[in-house]
Parts: structure tokens; sequence; C-alpha cells
């Protein structure tokens, strides 16, 4: 599976690729901005993404200009409930994709698949306390903080798919294609 957009490409996470996500993830610039902080190794990498290879769980590499520069995903994707829900997340392993707003890129192609194709009604993210540019970016994308989360370590932001499309033209025309 392939989604392109705003000058990205988010290609469908293939066991092929998954220790260069395991490099990523362990090295301590990436490390420090996870909820997980232990060292990962190719057998756990293996168990997560056996674990994660399927319909409830959207993974992908986020590629610009041909190169691999970071993951994205839609997670725990939840159709049980009367509301339909997923998790939201990213990194960005090179430091050039910053200067480029590769990040709202490609939130942008994966929250048009989560709520065009997924069906989804609303997202869900969390991030670190200490992670102020994904704060940044995710509350530049419409997400709000959930009430009570200010003193809390891992955060819970929420986005609505009424939010995000009341947005989303603001965002585009922000981040200059």
């Amino acid at each position: 599976m392939e989604l392109t957009g705003f000058g990205v490409t988010l290609r469908r996470l293939t066991e092929e690729k998954i220790e260069l996500v395991r490099y990523w993830r362990n090295h301590h610039k990436i490390q420090q901005y996870m909820d997980y902080r232990e060292y990962i190794t190719a057998e756990q990498q293996m168990r997560w993404f056996v674990s994660i290879d399927n319909d409830r769980n959207y993974y992908f590499i986020v590629q610009m200009e041909g190169k691999d520069i970071g993951l994205a995903d839609i997670k725990s994707l939840n159709y049980n409930n009367l509301y339909k829900e997923g998790e939201s997340g990213i990194f960005l392993w090179d430091d050039r994709a910053y200067g480029k707003k590769v990040s709202y890129r490609s939130l942008l192609v994966l929250h048009d698949f989560a709520f065009n194709n997924l069906g989804l009604d609303y997202l869900i993210s969390h991030i670190l306390h200490n992670n102020i540019r994904s704060q940044r970016c995710y509350l530049g994308l419409g997400f709000e903080l959930c009430e009570g989360q200010e003193d809390v370590d891992l955060q819970k932001y929420i986005l609505t798919k009424e939010r995000y499309y009341n947005i989303r033209q603001k965002v585009i025309d922000k981040i200059s294609l």
C-alpha cells in the first residue's frame, strides 16, 4: 500500500524495513521522545511487526525525494465503540525534513487516509510532555489536549474528523506547498 500527497510518500511497512525502523527507534535522538525507551532487540522487533501487520494497524515508511526518512502510523483501530477511533503517530529520522515541514505533510496524507478510507470519527495521539516539537505539530493540525492531561507525563491529544476538515485547508496554506 502506498499513499502519496503533499510531496511525500507513505509506503506500508514491510518486514524488509523493520531493521531500519529498529535502528532508528534505538537511537537516542528518537528514543528520547518515546514512551518505551528500552533497547529493542531483533527478536522483539520481529514480534512487534507480526503483532501490527494487520488491518487494525497501519504503519508506513515516510519517504521524501525517494529517501526513507521516518515512520508514521494509524494504529489500534477500534470500530467497536459508537465512534470509530485510531491513534496517530510519527517520527522523522532525517533532520533535514523538519525545515520542509515533512511532519505536517505526512500527517495530512495519513489523516486523510484515516478519515476518508478507514472511516474514523476521531484520532488520538499520546505525546510526552517534553516533546515540544510534536506538541506544536499536532496542535497545528487541530489536535487538542484532553482535559486533565496538563500534569501527565504521556499526554493525550484528540482530533475529531469535523475539526480536521475545518482546519485542513489552513494547514495546507501554512505549509505553502
